[in-house]
């Protein structure tokens, strides 16, 4: 499983909140990586940044944007116990 962070250059919130991302992945064993929006087809790009997907095995399990640790945290939390049940 992992998390996509999709961030636009220029973007303050996506550079102040990439380190919160990475270090939620690690506590939970997922992997991280980030894709530039601007390298998106326009179609495909979210309608803000940062912009996040929760993959496991090549399908999204949940699509969220913003920084917000709250949130992040209780994607994460819910994610895993249903991965769990």
């Amino acid at each position: 499983m992992e998390i996509v962070m999709i961030k636009k250059k220029g973007c303050m919130p996506c550079k102040k909140f990439e380190p919160l991302v990475k270090e939620a992945a690690k506590k939970n064993s997922l992997g991280f990586r980030t894709i530039m929006g601007e390298s998106m087809p326009e179609k495909l790009q979210p309608p803000y940044y940062p912009f996040f997907y929760l993959y496991k095995d090549k399908s999204v399990l949940e699509s969220w944007g913003g920084v917000s640790e709250k949130k992040l945290h209780s994607v994460l939390k819910r994610t895993m116990k249903n991965l769990k049940s």
